[in-house]
């Protein structure tokens, strides 16, 4: 019996509710053994060397975007030939880039080591390269045909419980290695070896569950639209690296562990925030094929509401508790200053506005309109970097997060905009007010929150737990009931399909 597009939103949500659950915790794990057991250097190496290598990228950009709007149809009409053919000819571009990721992985593990100052042998950073492109090669090679697959079908679930796998194996497999005294190379070439099988494991079963045809002709013109998703794709590239980037060349591999581990709270919330908006791509378009134009506009409105609450609650808890995080998470490593208030504050705001963008950039993308949005992607990447390249000679680490919260600001009032206009006309104030409620409910929360939390959370892991759980429940209620006041409709619809989807998940229809 096949799924409904409300069947497959319960199913991509819980398993995605796991699965930031379990990435959150294993996140926290690995990077503070890594910490505490090979210091900062070792943990900025790698991450700056992932941020590098993802530079072949810029030869995928467009590809997952153009395969999954060429799906949207093929898998609306139940045409599992003209499916086959479209993943076929991504697995085979895919295959091609993959080979070329391989050589500069090798190019990368020769020449990081030279031109990167670490203080370690050459050799032990041209394996810790090495061992963080192994498993981008493998996602290359075997997985990104399938994975968008799996997006543009709504069957997100299916990817999810591969990468809960993966991260648990990882977690397991690099704490023992870790508890052993293996050395750091050891730890990221096992890790590497995990994440290769993922991609692998994953395309042999959904080829077996979907019955993809992989002898089929390939149909090339499924990517027709590469070009204008490329445009989307670059300027994305430049921008989410921007920050990584910059610091690398004009600060030290310290700076870039001060980053990393201020990123991997950010990195954690933006994706909690995704749990819950898991597949509306797909939903979109779905929805756009059909031309079911009166859904859009109405599920639009719901996205928009459910991301104002997650951005509500999340961005004010974390700017609320995220010091006395740091203070504790870092505590014993003193090599570099971790604690920066300000720098936790702007990063805070700009990651704030990246997720409000959400209901916008998912609609524009479940339509395929690239080319029409494309020039906003340019100007988004080009402030991003000329501030950043500029404010970081002054001010350090800040200035990088005051070009990201600018550039995200101008790219959310440009996708709203652009939506209001083309696709789901309602009028700027709908986007204005709605952002304007999410940041009164943060301001009202933190000046209510944070005197509690800045007393008692740097004391112990304990206090801060509970100081956590503190400050989400007064972000809640002073959510929940602004949104009773000023949005009771929208809390009333998604209310009822929250419910319409625990019904039907626990009575399925009979075929």
């Amino acid at each position: 019996m096949s799924k409904t597009r409300t069947q497959k939103a319960a199913l991509n949500t819980l398993t995605a509710a796991i699965s930031e659950i379990v990435a959150l915790v294993c996140g926290l794990i690995l990077p503070r053994m890594i910490l505490a057991n090979y210091g900062s250097a070792y943990n900025g190496i790698t991450t700056s060397a992932t941020q590098f290598l993802s530079a072949v990228s810029i030869l995928t950009v467009g590809v997952s975007g153009t395969t999954r709007v060429a799906l949207y149809r093929s898998l609306a009409d139940g045409d599992i030939k003209k499916s086959s053919a479209i993943v076929r000819s991504t697995e085979i571009y895919m295959r091609k880039i993959g080979l070329i990721l391989l050589v500069y992985i090798v190019g990368l593990s020769i020449l990081y080591p030279i031109f990167v100052q670490t203080g370690y042998e050459w050799l032990d950073v041209a394996v810790l390269v090495a061992a963080a492109g192994i498993g981008t090669f493998g996602q290359y090679f075997f997985g990104t045909a399938y994975t968008a697959f799996l997006s543009a079908n709504q069957s997100v679930y299916i990817y999810n419980i591969f990468l809960i796998a993966t991260v648990l194996a990882n977690t397991v497999i690099s704490a023992v290695l870790i508890k052993l005294g293996c050395s750091i190379q050891i730890v990221k070439l096992s890790s590497a070896f995990v994440y290769f099988l993922r991609p692998l494991m994953q395309s042999l079963y959904v080829s077996k569950r979907f019955k993809i045809d992989k002898r089929c002709k390939p149909d090339n013109s499924a990517l027709a639209l590469r070009r204008d998703v490329m445009a989307h794709s670059l300027a994305n590239i430049v921008h989410d690296n921007t920050d990584m980037v910059v610091l690398t060349l004009f600060c030290n591999v310290k700076i870039v562990s001060v980053y990393t581990v201020y990123n991997l709270v950010m990195h954690a919330l933006k994706k909690t925030q995704g749990v819950f908006t898991s597949g509306t791509e797909a939903i979109f378009g779905n929805m756009w094929v059909k031309g079911e134009a009166d859904k859009i506009k109405k599920a639009l409105g719901y996205y928009e509401f459910i991301v104002g609450v997650l951005v509500s609650t999340i961005f004010a808890t974390s700017f609320i508790v995220i010091l006395p995080f740091i203070s504790l998470y870092t505590k014993g490593v003193n090599d570099v200053e971790y604690v920066l208030p300000t720098y936790a504050l702007v990063i805070s705001l700009a990651q704030a506005w990246f997720c409000l963008r959400a209901p916008y950039l998912t609609l524009v993308q479940g339509v395929g309109h690239y080319k029409q949005t494309k020039t906003g992607a340019y100007f988004e990447a080009g402030i991003n970097l000329i501030t950043s390249v500029i404010l970081v000679q002054f001010i350090g680490i800040v200035g990088v997060a005051v070009g990201t919260l600018i550039a995200n600001v101008f790219r959310t009032v440009q996708y709203a905009w652009y939506i209001d206009r083309s696709i789901a006309p309602r009028g700027m104030k709908v986007f204005i007010f709605k952002v304007v409620w999410a940041i009164a409910n943060a301001a009202v929360s933190y000046f209510i929150a944070a005197p509690v939390v800045r007393e008692y959370a740097h004391l112990s892991w304990q206090n801060w737990i509970l100081c956590s759980f503190f400050s989400i429940a007064v972000c809640a209620v002073i959510t929940l009931a602004s949104s009773l006041i000023f949005f009771r409709s929208d809390l009333t619809g998604v209310i009822g399909i929250a419910k319409n989807m625990i019904k039907k998940k626990i009575r399925p229809k009979k075929a």
